[in-house]
């Protein structure tokens, strides 16, 4: 019995330094960590070259610096119409969903004959989230992004919890918009089993490149302290 009792704490405390390893923490915010590339595997978006490790925006943070030893600052996996699983520890409780996402500088309308006459610089994604819950219920929120490479002004667009915000010019891409995407669940007291996000593509290419990720949640899901370097 005692045997069975042991493996159970070891199984449960690997566990849940499965999670911390996935995740900062700052009081009921969350950073989706980017110390490997278990999440953030994507390259090519651009140099890692972040003056600080945090941005806020609109009053949250976001980590957005990598290791040192990156080359870029890297981005969630949503190629092959993959559809991006956060990393949560089922059942726990989420209110809210934030990203920071560019476009993807390789998915244009280049070869597509009507769309091109808009300019191959101007191209239209939809990112979706998807909140599914322990009972079985699942509430799916989207939000358009349209990606303008040359100068995209401030302005906001939002419904039923999904909501996205013009935040100007990449600090590190040049001549590329960067948006705050959130999404807010209408159902915050019940369970999560799991938190997808997907993204239009050009054959198996994403629009959008999502580079950092903030959530908001009252349940204790393990983590690191927030550090500031």
């Amino acid at each position: 019995m005692k045997k069975v009792l042991c493996i159970a704490i070891i199984i449960l405390f690997f566990t849940a330094l499965s999670w911390a390893l996935n995740w900062e923490k700052q009081g009921d915010y969350y950073f989706l960590t980017k110390e490997n590339r278990d999440n953030f595997s994507l390259e090519g978006a651009g140099p890692n070259i972040f003056v600080t490790k945090y941005l806020k925006y609109d009053g949250i943070d976001f980590l957005v610096r990598g290791a040192e030893s990156w080359q870029d600052y890297g981005r969630l996996n949503l190629e092959g119409n993959n559809m991006f699983s956060l990393p949560i520890s089922p059942g726990m409780k989420v209110g809210e969903v934030h990203f920071l996402a560019g476009g993807n500088f390789g998915n244009s309308y280049e070869h597509d004959a009507l769309m091109r006459l808009y300019g191959d610089k101007y191209f239209y994604a939809v990112l979706t989230v998807i909140f599914i819950y322990q009972d079985g219920v699942y509430k799916s929120f989207s939000v358009p992004v349209f990606w303008d490479w040359f100068s995209l002004g401030p302005g906001t667009w939002s419904r039923e919890g999904a909501r996205i915000k013009s935040l100007g010019e990449n600090p590190v891409r040049k001549n590329c918009s960067i948006f705050h995407i959130s999404f807010t669940n209408p159902r915050p007291q019940e369970p999560v089993n799991n938190i997808l996000l997907t993204d239009s593509w050009v054959d198996d290419r994403p629009f959008s490149d999502v580079f950092a990720v903030t959530l908001r949640s009252s349940d204790m899901l393990e983590a690191a302290p927030k550090e500031e370097k």
